[in-house]
């Protein structure tokens, strides 16, 4: 299909997204809908075997029909629009996500830190405890087939390989279509699922390997494995807690039997006991700062080709709430160590700093987009006044320790990446009150401690801003 061409007289094809042995794949904008929304077009290889088409046509309705109902329930599946078949050939219409595949972040030479890697794997596992329930099977887990959602941050599990099933049906010499056929990726395929016989535990196999690819910056199909178990020899090339290594162990066993045989065990095994898993199909707990939001408080690098900018603060999570006890708040959890150094804001340099932009920088090398350690200044339109970040950039964002310090005098010091609070970290309130503990996508999620002015401590298990049920303000706390 031409850029132009119109299908069904309704879907308006854009560009080519991409395309593969097994179909094609386009944007396409929705001409029915007032604002001509976008959606994907995914063009299944034109059918072979005339044989074969009524084997197609049946496996393609109930394949559809699966992924409708996936989509429906959870939206961190993209939503089926339409399935139908034109002049001898198979299309499905399903949901644009806007945003990028985990393989920007997850890439050979790329090395996560274990926080991210156990939020990104329980963020995953509670999306495949879904999927699982419904036993279902994806088969295709890899970074490629998760998507970052850019409005909100969350992981997308896509192509579930219905054009890859209907596309590899065969024809035998008497006319009969093969329905055996082997969906997967090298390296995070395991044995069973390589020999036509994949498992739920086969989706907890490939996510294990995903982690540990994330953690060691190796590709799976690069890993040795034991001449004589056949498991993969990984924990000598990632620094990571015993805990965690024998989850990713369990994980990715060579025998299925011996590994979690659903997602559901594997977060179970992954995630404290005292965080229930939570339905991904239901709406965030609290609010995340959108791609939008970040922009109203972003602060461009004009003309630079440099995207950097404000960070949404955590502060902006938190409202004012009135006073009360909170005995079930308490949770025994030993606070963290922070992993970037605390060091109080030193003085500016004595030379003149750089302006680039609204910015101006000081020791950070010559070329663009920025890339080292330095000291970046530029207005705080939210706050009045400046932000000041002290600490590491790669390719113009911020990336690895700082220290940033906003105009009313919020200050977060600790771990970034690709511009958000991500890592282990602690926030200071205006007022005094203070974070320590782990964060995503900047709000506290994970293990850490609320300190309070008067020195009041909350301790727990932190998910999308909110302590159990409740969200905290300098001083107060309230149900939410």
């Amino acid at each position: 299909m031409l850029p132009g061409q119109t299908l069904r007289q309704r879907y308006k094809i854009i560009r080519l997204l991409g395309s593969g042995a097994f179909g094609v794949t386009y944007l396409a904008e929705d001409l029915d809908l007032p604002d001509h929304s976008l959606c994907v077009v995914k063009n299944l290889k034109q059918i072979q075997y005339p044989e074969a088409l009524q084997a197609v046509r049946r496996l393609f309705n109930r394949e559809a029909k699966i992924l409708q109902h996936l989509g429906n329930e959870c939206n961190q599946i993209p939503r089926l629009f339409a399935y139908f078949e034109e002049n001898g050939e198979f299309y499905l219409v399903q949901e644009f996500i806007d945003g990028h595949d985990l393989s920007e972040e997850i890439f050979a030479g790329n090395r996560l830190s274990e926080v991210q890697v156990t939020q990104m794997l329980q963020e995953i596992l509670e999306l495949l405890t879904f999927v699982h329930d419904k036993n279902i099977i994806h088969r295709d887990i890899k970074p490629q087939n998760l998507m970052r959602r850019n409005a909100d941050g969350k992981i997308i599990l896509i192509d579930f390989g219905v054009v890859k099933q209907i596309s590899a049906l065969e024809v035998n010499s008497q006319g009969q279509t093969n329905v055996s056929f082997i969906v997967g990726t090298s390296g995070y395929m395991p044995s069973e699922q390589l020999n036509g016989y994949p498992k739920l535990s086969s989706d907890v196999y490939a996510l294990g390997m995903l982690g540990i690819y994330a953690l060691t910056g190796i590709k799976p199909q690069e890993l040795p494995k034991n001449s004589e178990t056949l498991e993969v020899i990984w924990r000598d090339r990632a620094s990571v807690s015993p805990r965690l290594a024998n989850v990713l162990d369990k994980m990715v066993h060579y025998h299925f039997n011996q590994r979690y045989q659903t997602a559901t065990e594997a977060l179970q095994a992954l995630r404290p006991s005292s965080l229930p898993p939570s339905s991904p199909s239901q709406p965030p707990l609290s609010p995340t700062p959108t791609r939008g939001e970040l922009k109203l408080y972003q602060k461009v690098l004009i003309n630079t080709g440099v995207g950097m900018g404000v960070l949404v603060s955590v502060g902006l999570l938190f409202m004012s709430f009135w006073r009360q006890p909170a005995p079930d708040l308490e949770q025994p959890v030993t606070d963290i160590k922070l992993v970037c150094p605390e060091t109080s804001i030193p003085p500016l340099p004595n030379t003149l700093g750089r302006k680039i932009g609204i910015a101006t920088v000081y020791g950070f090398p010559d070329n663009l987009p920025l890339t080292g350690e330095g000291i970046m200044i530029y207005p705080d339109q939210k706050f009045g006044g400046f932000v000041r970040y002290d600490g590491q950039l790669k390719d113009g964002k911020f990336n690895g320790c700082g220290n940033y310090t906003r105009g009313n005098g919020e200050r977060y010091i600790g771990q970034f990446n690709n511009n958000f609070y991500q890592g282990i970290g602690k926030f200071i309130d205006k007022n005094g009150c203070k974070y320590i503990g782990e964060f995503k996508n900047n709000q506290f999620d994970g293990q850490g401690t609320w300190i309070s002015k008067d020195g009041s401590r909350f301790s727990g298990i932190w998910h999308q801003g909110k302590l159990g049920n409740k969200i905290f303000s300098c001083n107060n706390f309230s149900d939410k």
